[in-house]
């Protein structure tokens, strides 16, 4: 219907003209009038009979509007696609010149030009540095701690008949007011009184009485209102009452102390009902595991972020940049230059997937729609979402274009990264839970760009 014709512009540019004759267009408006005449019904006319005339009038442009889209895309990518042209991104109208209106009713030749952006040839070239992966340190004093405070979480509570205080006992006492009328008995923990308090009271035994001239000075982080309604429990009558200046007597009526659960048989089916943890070992294993998994991910994030970094720097081709200026519709420098680094990622990524025959597969897409939805439930899986349910959700996930669109390309980029990762000399750094979340912020803050500054 059109007359096609191309030319490459520059190495990375090409322009495609389309000519639509007038001849040609009422042609095919007068095929579609047609067509629609025997599904309509007009008032005056049988059914199939209306004049073209009349069904110009009547519905020319209703008609034309659509008629004319799908003509123009369907010559413009039908050329692309048996030329192969290798395009990065969709092709851009020429609007240096205007083009004419036209409609059903005034019916013109029809010229229109697109500008295409051609993807480049390049030779991939892999970055020779190593690259250090950060994986948290589980090692033996890490997991001794989570084995203790699990045996802790399942402990009981028992009560001591005489002493002496330790560390972590729960302390039954009574506030009393030195030469005064108010009191209280409350419990304490003995990890979080102060330092001084806590040595007078370490070692002792119960019926131990401690003075002190500040109640809001007993506890960590203690305060007047926490005094008044934790340690004292005032009621409403008594909240005003002046505490300043005056001095309480600590008595330790009673000494309660968390004795850790057994690993025994009982210790591994709560921890895990599925039988799969059976003694320490398994159980030091799984703790293992379970830590280091969201760790070991932003470490390999933090790597990946710095592999593409060193692919991007490290392989110089040319781009459209004209082009991709009037495609971003951005003023802001900072802003062009992470399209362009995003551009030139998508390019070095296709080019990887190609050389390394990766494809994607439905199970690669099904994993990142389940990781997705995991995420969402706080990486949590409730009982409830057995595998039919699971499957129903990811399958409505897929159904729609935007969704299934962002799920491939995550699917695709990890793949990609995966096989890239196995060409590079990682070398394993490993942190404790406070350095990695340290160096998670430093990565962060380096690597996130400043705000756009408001004017």
């Amino acid at each position: 219907m059109a007359e096609v014709t191309y030319e490459k512009t520059g190495p990375v540019t090409g322009r495609i003209q389309l000519f639509f004759p007038k001849e040609e267009l009422s042609k095919k408006l007068n095929e579609e009038l047609k067509k629609e005449s025997k599904r309509v019904s007009i008032k005056g006319f049988r059914k199939g009979k209306t004049p073209l005339s009349a069904l110009r009038k009547l519905m020319g442009n209703q008609v034309f509007g659509p008629l004319l889209d799908r003509s123009i895309q369907q010559e413009l990518y039908t050329y692309i696609e048996e030329n192969d042209l290798k395009l990065i991104f969709s092709p851009l109208p020429d609007e240096s010149e205007p083009v004419e209106q036209i409609s059903a009713g005034n019916i013109k030749d029809l010229r229109l030009a697109y500008d295409l952006g051609l993807e480049p040839t390049f030779e991939l070239q892999l970055p020779e540095q190593s690259f250090t992966k950060y994986v948290l340190d589980t090692n033996d004093e890490f997991l001794d701690e989570l084995v203790e405070n699990l045996r802790k979480q399942r402990g009981e509570t028992k009560e001591i008949e005489e002493g002496p205080i330790e560390a972590e006992d729960i302390l039954d006492v009574t506030i009393q007011e030195v030469d005064g009328e108010l009191t209280n008995e409350t419990k304490l923990y003995v990890d979080n009184l102060r330092e001084g308090v806590k040595e007078q009271l370490s070692g002792q035994n119960i019926g131990t009485t401690v003075t002190v001239d500040d109640l809001s000075q007993v506890e960590e982080n203690g305060s007047e209102s926490h005094v008044r309604k934790y340690l004292l429990e005032l009621d409403e009558e008594q909240q005003d009452t002046d505490l300043s200046g005056k001095s309480f007597t600590i008595t330790v009526n009673k000494i309660s102390r968390l004795v850790p659960a057994e690993l025994n048989e009982e210790f591994y089916i709560q921890f895990d009902p599925e039988g799969n943890v059976t003694n320490e070992e398994e159980l030091r294993e799984r703790l293992a595991e379970e830590n280091a998994k969201g760790f070991n991910a932003q470490g390999v994030s933090m790597a990946n972020f710095e592999i593409q970094r060193a692919l991007v720097e490290g392989n110089d081709f040319e781009l459209p940049i004209d082009l991709m200026h009037k495609l971003s519709k951005d003023d802001q420098e900072s802003n062009f230059e992470l399209f362009e680094r995003g551009v030139r990622w998508m390019l070095i990524r296709n080019k990887v997937a190609t050389e390394k025959e990766i494809e994607l597969q439905y199970e690669d897409v099904r994993a990142e729609a389940l990781e997705s939805l995991m995420r969402m439930l706080g990486g949590q899986r409730p009982a409830f979402l057995n595998d039919e349910f699971l499957d129903n959700y990811i399958q409505n996930m897929l159904k729609d274009e935007k969704q299934r669109e962002e799920l491939s390309s995550n699917a695709m980029e990890k793949k990609v990264m995966a096989a890239i990762r196995e060409d590079m000399n990682l070398v394993e750094q490993p942190l404790s839970v406070e350095e990695f979340n340290d160096t998670i912020k430093a990565f962060n803050e380096a690597n996130t760009p400043p705000a756009a500054e408001e004017e």
